[in-house]
């Protein structure tokens, strides 16, 4: 059948370009869409979706046809952006979830992160914001106080496509769908009909009363949890897709880290019940926290949305309705193993497979010419350093010591907090000592340039008075004058500030 329109642009979507002035370029060889609007817009979020993958891969994906292909379908038949590119420093799930579907920066939302530091937070003494967290409503699916489904847009001030598709039509429905619920909450919009995400411990697809005020799930989401399809992945194990000799790369290097559960970061990968794993590495860990760095998470992820579009009819009722989807899986899989590992392209060769199949449901449900399929990345990934000359792995706390040692002597607890690269000054402090602020910035900033790993610096006063150099811009998109830091600290290229001493 032919297709209505297929944009596939890996930085940004384009009504993001459009609001932000990110430059594109266009390679398309798209078929004229009909003139009537679409029954469906499906935007497709592949998280930690590099736009090299494209290419690096291509030889290994479904040929394009008609009626078949993943990503070759969309990149024979629609729109590619070549140039297109996040205009913001803060590339992190949330703002590249929020900025989607929005053309808002994270500057202008509010969603600099996928959690900052709350100054005003616990009564003054100031916490930690979570990008979605919502203390004011229920989760959903699970016991109604579990933190897991406290969620909702609330943190983001805008609107989205979605929001305007209800505006022009009452009756047209937005659907979120994402293992993360940062994922599911942010693309689907302020008045979405629902946004659902996984629930590790408890194995359920959730939502919260920001939702469904009767704190009920819908029929649909209640019969798919009743199949208890998690529980089928567990013991399941994940090999590789293609002959051994297609894989370039090592099964294991440096600085990889394995599936958790397991031993080594290598072929053949067994998803395992956490819950009955008596190590106390993995004592925090949830029972189905190792479906998610797999295929099987992705495959998990598809289920419920084709569940949804046929519980909400999405597409079927006359009216334009949305359909948001982020594959979550390739994200938590890279940050484990690596953009240059065999997991990574073996996940991404089978979700070529796992869109095939998707887009032929699509076809068969709503008619594959009446959707507008969109589908993006929210950001990319770093290579281990350990495998990269000149890149670093920094530390919090190593860093926020050194800076501390070498600024109290001059401005003594000016330092309150370090999140996402950023130093929060202690205001109170400043004021009850007299502290110029733009010069205590600064001082921080060429203190913090003489550390390892550092490049450079852009200070809140910058920003302000807009004296910027290109990155300055876009360390300015991210930066929001209620939640974000003052000093924001540049590192060397592949060199970030780490959880652990393996992974990215």
């Amino acid at each position: 059948m032919k297709p209505y329109l297929f944009l596939l642009c890996l930085a940004v979507a384009l009504c993001t370009a459009a609001c932000s002035g990110t430059s594109t370029s266009e390679k398309s060889t798209a078929r004229n869409p009909s003139s009537a609007k679409p029954k469906l817009v499906v935007g497709i979020v592949i998280d930690q979706f590099r736009f090299d993958y494209l290419s690096r891969f291509a030889a290994h994906f479904l040929p394009a046809s008609e009626n078949g292909g993943g990503f070759n379908r969309l990149l024979s038949n629609g729109a590619l952006m070549t140039e297109a590119r996040y205009s913001h420093s803060g590339t992190y799930t949330a703002p590249g979830h929020s900025v989607f579907l929005s053309g808002l920066t994270p500057g202008q939302s509010g969603v600099i992160s996928n959690e900052w530091f709350d100054r005003t937070g616990n009564g003054g003494k100031g916490t930690e914001q979570y990008c979605v967290s919502d203390t004011m409503v229920n989760a959903v699916g699970i016991a109604s106080q579990s933190r897991a489904g406290k969620m909702s847009p609330k943190n983001f001030n805008g609107t989205t496509l979605g929001d305007f598709l209800r505006e022009r039509d009452p009756e047209s429905r937005s659907i979120g769908i994402a293992i993360k619920d940062r994922g599911a909450i942010l693309p689907a919009g302020v008045k979405a009909k629902g946004a659902f995400w996984f629930d590790s411990e408890a194995g359920n697809w959730i939502s919260s009363t920001a939702y469904f005020p009767d704190g009920n799930l819908p029929a649909w989401a209640q019969t798919f949890n009743a199949r208890k399809l998690p529980e089928s992945y567990l013991g399941k194990t994940w090999t590789k897709l293609l002959p051994e000799n297609v894989y370039a790369m090592k099964d294991t290097a440096a600085g990889e880290a394995p599936l958790i559960g397991e031993e080594q970061p290598v072929f053949p990968h067994t998803v395992k019940d956490l819950s009955k794993l008596t190590d106390p590495r993995f004592r925090r860990s949830k029972r189905f926290d190792a479906v998610a760095p797999t295929p099987f998470g992705n495959e998990l992820t598809l289920a419920i949305a084709e569940a949804a579009l046929i519980g909400e009819q999405l597409g079927q009722r006359g009216h334009t309705d949305l359909l948001t989807v982020s594959f979550s899986s390739p994200d938590y899989c890279g940050h484990l193993f690596g953009p240059d590992s065999q997991e990574q392209m073996d996940i991404l060769i089978r979700l070529d497979r796992q869109l095939d199949l998707f887009f032929k449901f699509l076809d068969t449900k709503v008619g594959f010419e009446n959707c507008l399929i969109v589908l993006s990345a929210d950001h990319g990934v770093a290579p281990l350093p350990e495998q990269t000359k000149g890149s670093e792995r920094l530390f919090k706390k190593d860093f926020v010591d050194a800076l501390n040692a070498a600024v109290a002597p001059k401005y003594p607890q000016v330092i309150r907090e370090f999140y996402n690269d950023e130093v929060y000054l202690d205001t109170a402090v400043m004021r009850a000592k007299g502290f110029n602020a733009a010069e205590v910035e600064k001082f921080i900033g060429e203190e913090a340039r003489k550390l390892r790993g550092i490049a450079g610096y852009i200070t809140r006063t910058d920003i302000l008075n807009g004296n910027l150099d290109a990155t300055g811009k876009m360390v300015s998109n991210s930066f929001n004058v209620y939640r974000s830091g003052d000093v924001h600290i540049v590192v060397k290229p592949n060199t970030f500030f780490a959880f652990g001493q393996t992974g990215t």
